[in-house]
């Protein structure tokens, strides 16, 4: 677009406007460090767990997002370790949900998989073919009465702690709770 053009189209009224590039405000971050915060406060409300993981639980909402894209967030292979008290009816509860599918069944209990359609734009080229499905996170029911949890992100790992907890209640006990950075695995 030839110069004179910019110019008349930054014109208001007969004023001047200068050029500014989009740069994400501050207040967008401190808004997600204090949505981070709320839900650090609702899990906490929520959530059974014996107070020598409560350094565990905290680590869950330490999430650096300075320098991270919109929407995006850093890898943490995360593992959550619950107590219940029903197996056959924690099974019943968790293939009611509309998102999770039963992958294997066998004698020490059963793995479902959690998915979503993958949101539109997405970066994974597999979003471009129909019907696929961006996989969540991993669940694990077993006989010995727990219940696994495996996500790649810190807050795939609140919400589905969340989901599990509305499916089935308050009553089910958080045993152990593990952040693994794969950065971390390379430097080994």
């Amino acid at each position: 677009m030839p110069k004179s053009r910019k110019k008349k189209n930054r014109r208001k009224a007969g004023k001047y406007i200068p050029f500014r590039r989009n740069k994400p405000p501050k207040i967008q971050v401190y808004s997600v460090q204090q949505r981070v915060q709320k839900e650090r406060e609702r899990m906490f409300s929520v959530l059974n767990f014996d107070e020598h993981i409560r350094g565990q639980v905290e680590e869950m909402f330490n999430i650096n997002l300075e320098g991270l894209p919109a929407g995006k967030e850093l890898i943490f292979f995360s593992t959550a370790v619950f107590k219940i008290d029903n197996t056959e009816l924690a099974m019943r509860k968790i293939e009611t949900l509309h998102d999770v599918d039963l992958t294997e069944k066998n004698k020490h209990g059963a793995h479902y998989i959690w998915t979503r359609s993958y949101p539109e734009g997405h970066w994974n080229p597999m979003s471009q073919m129909p019907g696929t499905r961006q996989v969540l996170g991993d669940i694990q029911v077993r006989f010995d009465n727990t219940l696994k949890l495996e996500t790649k992100t810190k807050s795939w790992m609140t919400a589905l702690i969340y989901l599990l907890i509305n499916v089935l209640g308050k009553e089910i006990r958080l045993m152990s709770l593990e952040f693994e950075n794969p950065l971390d695995m390379l430097d080994e």
